[in-house]
């Protein structure tokens, strides 16, 4: 039997031995709680580019063009290849893109005053009761950096955004020397300033790697980095545009000197940037400054990825890649992006980070302003009800193939500038896409062009199948799927009126 004494050592020993215990279950709890919330409230770093077209990525293989950071984000996470902008209706057709892009809406239901601030008094642009997701994110716990173009008005920044830093407020600048501004609530808006010896996409990425560098709270953050480029003027810092002599740049299966028909802006400023008819050569130098323009930048999303990484927040960081809308630069006889062609309606799309699948690329058709409620499903945040798009949070965890099984796309002239005698354009376009198949109609004035394309077989949207009778009942099909992806958007087009009755009322 055990002595008084050593009793009285042994219950000591047990109850100390229990103190620990606990605390370390206690600490144990605590630490685990933690790491809880870290894994489901991860940081987000937003990368956007502007008017980089789809599959402008070295990684994906369509085009010749070097990106190794972006290529690095596509080995490391899950890429849309059918990503896409539902349109527009003016042919500052970023605006549009970003205004849908920031609420998860169509742009039917969007203020005009938000994505046609040109039209507007100053007073006017920008006043939305429109819910955005910077403005979500931050209800929610998160600190909120903005850098970059912001084409959408100051007051959706400012209830978004905790601080911005070197803020481009328009649609389109010079590359060096760009006017931007900063703003905290504390102190406002800042005079504007610049350096002239920067390149935007520099300038944009000193602001970001400044937050990172500097950051100490302890919510996580959402970082909004859009940048300027590719937008034309294709100025980029020397070294890259002779990274791409003009000679050795391959001129795209689908160049024509000029369209084959008449559509609406097809005389828009993107347009007469060269001379009709276009010659190879000009549509060589354009490609080749567009690609210096993307390589360049690529350079400036190295350095902000090199940044992360050495913050250690890069394990708890979930990176979207996007772009705006895309570019034709000689494709079908045009230069711009006022159409619904595959060139100008497709974009980027990449999500990397926790529990996101590596070097996962899928067919599964995406929207560019499908990111916010995707965001909401990747983060364990509830989808507000304002939200019209789909999170794609399902087909990123290859739980489901697909959210939707067809695509919508629209596009016409600003309703306020079609009689303008300045101006002069007209007509618009409404196309779907189901399956491998995409029907456009176009109306111009008084007439109605209808084209059909494969896209698995035909890519580069050449042959047009409207007229043969083996595809009328997929064209049949297409129609009635697009006339309710009409009414379901919120669209006023009625295909059955000239210039489907945008204009009537002008």
């Amino acid at each position: 039997m055990l002595a008084k004494t050593q009793v009285k050592k042994f219950i000591g020993y047990c109850s100390f031995s229990i103190i620990i215990i606990t605390l370390v279950t206690i600490l144990g709890c605590k630490d685990q709680k933690s790491k809880v919330e870290i894994v489901t409230k991860p940081n987000i770093l937003f990368l956007f580019t502007d008017d980089q077209r789809g599959g402008t990525i070295g990684a994906l293989g369509k085009y010749d063009v070097q990106t190794p950071n972006m290529d690095m984000l596509v080995n490391k996470g899950t890429s849309f290849t059918n990503s896409y902008i539902l349109g527009a209706t003016t042919a500052a057709v970023c605006s549009p893109s970003r205004a849908m892009l920031m609420t998860g809406r169509h742009y039917f239901n969007i203020e005009a005053n938000v994505y046609a601030q040109f039209a507007f008094p100053r007073e006017e642009r920008g006043k939305s009761d429109k819910l955005t997701f910077p403005e979500y994110f931050k209800a929610n716990g998160y600190e909120t950096f903005a850098t970059g173009k912001q084409h959408n008005g100051e007051i959706w920044l400012e209830r978004g955004f905790s601080q911005i830093k070197s803020a481009f407020l328009g649609g389109m600048t010079t590359h060096f020397g760009t006017k931007v501004i900063d703003y905290t609530p504390e102190s406002g808006w800042s005079e504007p300033y610049n350096n002239k010896e920067k390149f935007s996409s520099e300038v944009f990425a000193d602001a970001a790697i400044g937050f990172l560098d500097n950051y100490k709270n302890k919510k996580p953050f959402l970082m909004y980095v859009a940048f300027t480029a590719p937008h034309d003027p294709r100025t980029a810092p020397q070294e890259f545009h002779d990274m791409y002599p003009v000679e050795n740049i391959a001129v795209p299966e689908n160049f024509m000197p000029q369209h084959p028909f008449e559509i609406a802006d097809d005389h828009i400023r993107d347009e007469i940037l060269a001379p009709f008819p276009r010659t190879e050569a000009v549509v060589q130098k354009e490609i080749s400054d567009y690609y210096a323009m993307i390589t360049a930048t690529d350079t400036q999303i190295g350095r902000i990825l090199k940044t992360l990484e050495a913050s250690g927040h890069a394990d708890n960081t979930i990176i979207v890649l996007a772009g705006d809308n895309g570019l034709a630069l000689g494709q079908h006889g045009l230069l711009g992006k006022q159409n619904v062609y595959e060139h100008s309606v497709s974009v980027p799309l990449v999500f990397c980070g926790p529990n996101i699948p590596k070097n996962q690329k899928t067919n599964a058709l995406a929207y560019l302003h499908d990111i916010f409620p995707t965001l909401c499903g990747l983060t364990g945040l509830e989808i507000p009800e304002s939200v019209q798009t789909k999170d794609l949070t399902s087909v990123i965890k290859k739980e489901v193939k697909e959210v939707r099984s067809s695509m919508f796309y629209a596009y016409n002239s600003w309703p306020n500038e079609v009689y303008n005698s300045k101006v002069n354009n007209s007509g618009g376009h409404r196309a779907v896409r189901k399956d491998n198949f995409k029907l456009i109609v176009s109306s111009n004035k008084d007439i109605y062009t209808y084209q059909l394309f494969n896209l698995k077989n035909d890519p580069w949207e050449l042959e047009n199948l409207i007229d043969q009778e083996n595809y009328q009942s997929i064209k049949e099909d297409l129609l009635v799927e697009l006339k309710q992806l009409i009414i379901e958007s919120g669209d006023t087009a009625d295909l059955s009126k000239k210039e489907f009755g945008l204009f009537n009322n002008l």
